[in-house]
């Protein structure tokens, strides 16, 4: 495979010059290293797997260093800059709001947070409904987890299990981190001993009954979901609320229809709340601006992050009334919910999403690129598991052709190829590529980018790991 860049040794690259795509000098940059060596200094490792470029610009679908070199994001940050890099309108409100003195508030009333709540709560397709904020995705699913129990309680004591699904992402906090599903085991703390159970997501090439990759799981696959649950003595008593991706970041693949429905049956029929988790799905993401739009049932909670504000951290919780006002005053809160700063970029961001019709680009565009990514596909069959998206949304799922295995090296070895032709992504360590680039992306420039993929993946398909 090609020598992945981030071993922090310049190797030559190609010059690249394009409308879009531009490099320049080795990569990395020789005269970075330096800064980047000063960083793994101070970072712990965790941080230190992408591809080292030095980011000094990022605007719209273009990510600059400044050395002279330019790339066509398709990361988005990490499905952040829904709206694009630093976008004219957001950045104003920014600035806006930094030249007030007023640059914190914790939950004393405001009307920047007041503006943002209302304009969640009109957003959500729920009864009554309410918002509140927070920092980071991964504390909103806090929240959601901490309502769902405590309506558990409210029925019995014991009814406080969480259960979610194999491969999603909710966050790296204690309640977030046990229930996502990862390749790799939870090793520092048993989930089931905590009341968290997990069952596999519905995505027919990896469904453990069968369904394939043209077989979508249905109603069955979710029956025996339950089945083995009570093999294992896990009871709908036991459960007080289930948390999932509508479309996970990992498969970018939706409910299926069919299984979604005998969920929220099965989930109404025992007192057992739904949260969909729109944190990298949601704000228009998947072509819809809620992902459970493709998947065809309503959740009773809902949280954003992310591309809620394509800049500054802030997320959201939305509920009924009837869930949101279960905690006493002082009970549901966060120190930087609501932040001036960061309301006015998520209004601004969410009427940029409205005013540049970015929901219905990322629905057209990603068209096109899971066409020609499909096209690839049909040509390789071998080397790819499958191909999933919705919107600009899409993942790419390598297989190794000798043994069916997850082709981790050959999905990462694209990357650092790519990121030496002008096109960013992340390193996903798990054998597949996400595309996932601001919505208002050119649909010539990231048809570029995939084009560039294909010319990664046909070089390196063939290499020894």
């Amino acid at each position: 495979m090609a020598m992945a860049i981030k071993e922090l040794q310049p190797q030559p690259t190609s010059p690249v010059q394009s409308c879009w795509r531009k490099i320049v000098t080795p990569l990395p940059v020789p005269a970075s290293v330096p800064l980047i060596e000063r960083l793994r200094a101070a970072e712990p490792v965790s941080t230190s797997g992408m591809p080292p470029i030095l980011w000094h610009e990022a605007e719209g679908f273009l990510v600059r260093d400044p050395f002279g070199n330019q790339w066509i994001d398709l990361t988005s940050g990490i499905v952040v800059a829904n709206t694009g890099h630093a976008h004219p309108s957001i950045r104003a409100a920014i600035h806006r709001a930094a030249d007030k003195p007023l640059l914190a508030t914790y939950s004393f009333p405001s009307k920047e947070r007041l503006l943002l709540l209302e304009k969640l709560a009109s957003l959500a397709p729920l009864p009554d409904a309410k918002a509140i904020l927070f920092s980071s995705g991964t504390e909103a699913n806090e929240c959601a987890i901490m309502l769902m129990r405590r309506h558990g309680q409210r029925i019995s004591p014991d009814k406080v299990g969480i259960l979610s699904f194999e491969g999603c992402y909710h966050g790296r906090t204690l309640g977030a981190g046990l229930s996502s599903g990862t390749s790799q085991p939870t090793d520092w703390i048993q989930r089931e001993r905590v009341k968290h159970f997990q069952i596999p997501f519905p995505l027919g090439p990896l469904c453990p009954w069968g369904c394939s990759r043209d077989t979508p799981c249905d109603e069955s696959c979710f029956d025996r979901c339950i089945d083995e649950l009570a093999q294992r003595d896990i009871r709908p008593e036991d459960i007080a609320g289930i948390i999932v991706e509508p479309v996970p970041g990992w498969a970018t693949y939706p409910m299926p229809a069919a299984y979604a429905s005998a969920l929220s049956a099965w989930a109404r029929e025992n007192d057992i709340l739904v949260c969909f988790d729109e944190v990298q799905s949601g704000c228009g993401r998947s072509g819809r601006f809620f992902a459970f739009e493709h998947v065809g049932i309503v959740p009773d909670l809902i949280t954003l992050g992310k591309g809620l504000s394509s800049s500054l951290p802030v997320s959201a919780v939305l509920g009924p009334r009837s869930l949101m006002d279960q905690p006493a005053p002082g009970d549901m809160s966060s120190t930087h919910g609501g932040n001036p700063l960061c309301a006015a970029a998520a209004l601004a961001n969410l009427a940029v999403i409205e005013d540049e019709n970015l929901v219905e680009a990322s629905d057209r565009t990603g068209r096109l690129v899971l066409e020609e990514v499909k096209q690839l596909q049909q040509e390789f069959p071998q080397h790819m598991l499958s191909v999933h998206g919705r919107g600009l949304f899409i993942s790419v799922h390598f297989t190794r052709p000798e043994s069916g295995k997850p082709d981790t090296a050959l999905a990462d070895a694209i990357v650092h190829e790519a990121v030496r032709r002008g096109v960013l992504m992340f390193v996903t360590g798990r054998g597949f590529l996400k595309i996932s680039p601001p919505l208002n992306i050119e649909p010539e420039a990231v048809l570029e980018a995939i084009g560039v993929i294909r010319g990664c993946f046909l070089e390196l398909k063939d290499q020894p790991a």
